[in-house]
């Protein structure tokens, strides 16, 4: 009987062990555990804009394509059926009694019969198959799969350039969530210290150790750490929507990507050679300059001569007398233009004007280039000094502190003392993870602008 009893409560016991791992599992399993590289590949695929943009890739490819459909023949088919009020004749009997009275016929009609001859009924119908190929353009054709080409690499470019202001954005984002979460973790921790010091102030308040106003020094102070805390989970929420929303998740549980700890890991020199060769803005530069070299060409192509090839085919006719003998003709044409005005000539100068202006741009863009990395990299050196130094002074803060506590406990110390220590500490805290968040933001922005994304990604 007892062993009845014990193997009940056993398996009993055992099922609510499986209960409780699936529980947890599925805990687990709506909670999301997100790096920066997973946050970036979510993004890619929920995001309207950078969607949009990918089928502005796909627009392009199908131009290139149609582009070189230019080189090749183009066959037509074409039927018709007409109805017109009459049969087109032609009346020849007055000339034929003139005729007649000429050779002496008393009765032309009757010797000479009816001349007057249906050259087309009323009701006729035709098809036709046409041909038509271009032999020689003056380079048109050539320009126009050229200018097709650039625009479709131009349009994988622009997508990149999109791509690239969402994952800086992005990076933004995902490390502001991450600062939150830290600075609340470390509001929380101040607030159970300062609660600690105030709990162990009203006891030596109520065995006579202090006076009362040292207790209401340590309440002001865990008034103060509790609105903190409040304040930081509020930024905790706010950081947290932003980035769902960015990515299109809405549970977001926790951040696997940590900080990276400052290293100039390159010289500004090297950053810059870098985006002077991968920055796509400059790339989507350089990609309108050559379509507006083309453009020049195109409009140069209108100096000489266009040659085609045409040919027809009646395949079928219903009283079209006009083509009983003859089905099909072929033939070789040529169009050129000798004089329009001068309007080839200002198109010309219109197109290189094109090409001066994109060089301007070009030139500016890159000393712009220039500056921003500069101060990004600024940015990166003053945040790397400022965590060394902090990570010094935290060491003397948290000895400050510890000796501050032991002071107070001995009672040769005050609870402001106590407080005060406690804040400076938390301040050096805070500081480290704000010098931290701005040399990530401004490495994964410098990285992002030089073309090195993906590196980037994968070393966070």
């Amino acid at each position: 009987m007892i062993s009845l009893k014990i193997k009940k409560t056993y398996k009993s016991r055992i099922k609510k062990l499986n209960f409780l791992i699936l529980l947890m599992g599925s805990i687990i399993g709506q909670a999301q555990i997100i790096s920066l590289k997973d946050a970036h590949e979510l993004m890619l695929s929920s995001n309207g804009n950078i969607k949009a943009s990918s089928f502005e890739i796909n627009q392009s490819q199908e131009e290139y394509k149609a582009a070189k459909g230019l080189y090749l023949p183009k066959i037509t088919a074409s039927g018709t059926y007409l109805r017109i009020d009459n049969d087109i004749s032609v009346d020849l009997n007055t000339p034929r009694d003139m005729f007649g009275g000429l050779l002496s016929i008393s009765n032309p009609a009757e010797v000479l019969g009816d001349w007057n001859f249906t050259l087309q009924e009323k009701n006729l119908g035709f098809a036709t198959l046409g041909l038509s190929m271009p032999l020689y353009s003056g380079g048109l054709i050539n320009s126009a799969n050229k200018a097709a080409k650039i625009k479709y690499n131009l349009a994988k470019n622009n997508h990149q350039i999109v791509d690239n202001d969402y994952t800086i954005n992005l990076i933004q984002l995902y490390y502001k969530l991450k600062l939150a979460k830290s600075v609340e973790s470390l509001r929380q921790t101040i607030y159970k210290t300062v609660e600690l010091h105030y709990n162990q102030a009203n006891k030596f308040f109520e065995n006579g150790i202090i006076p009362e106003v040292e207790t209401l020094n340590a309440q002001v102070a865990l008034s103060n750490a509790n609105t903190d805390l409040m304040s930081s989970q509020k930024d905790l929420e706010l950081a947290t929507t932003a980035l769902e929303n960015l990515i299109g998740s809405d549970n977001v549980d926790s951040l696997s990507t940590n900080f990276s700890q400052p290293n100039l890991i390159k010289s500004l020199g090297e950053f810059q050679t870098d985006i002077l060769k991968n920055n796509h803005q400059l790339k989507a530069i350089q990609q309108n300059k050559s379509l507006a070299e083309v453009g020049v060409k195109a409009e140069k192509s209108d100096y000489y001569p266009k040659i085609g090839l045409f040919g027809n085919y009646v395949p079928w006719t219903d009283n079209l007398t006009i083509t009983e003998n003859t089905k099909w003709f072929v033939g070789v044409g040529v169009e050129w233009v000798l004089f329009d005005g001068l309007q080839r000539e200002h198109k010309i100068k219109a197109a290189q004007y094109k090409i001066n202006q994109v060089e301007a741009i070009d030139s500016q863009a890159k000393l712009n280039l220039q500056t921003y990395s500069e101060k990004l990299y600024n940015t990166m050196k003053k945040a790397s000094e400022q965590y060394q130094s902090l990570v010094l002074n935290e060491t003397y803060a948290q000895k400050l502190k510890f000796m501050r506590t032991r002071a107070f406990e001995e009672g040769t110390g005050t609870s402001l003392e106590v407080v005060d220590a406690t804040l400076k500490l938390s301040q050096i805290q805070f500081h480290k993870l704000q010098a931290l968040y701005d040399y990530n933001i401004a490495y994964g922005e410098l990285m992002v602008v030089s073309g090195q994304t993906e590196l980037f990604l994968n070393q966070n």
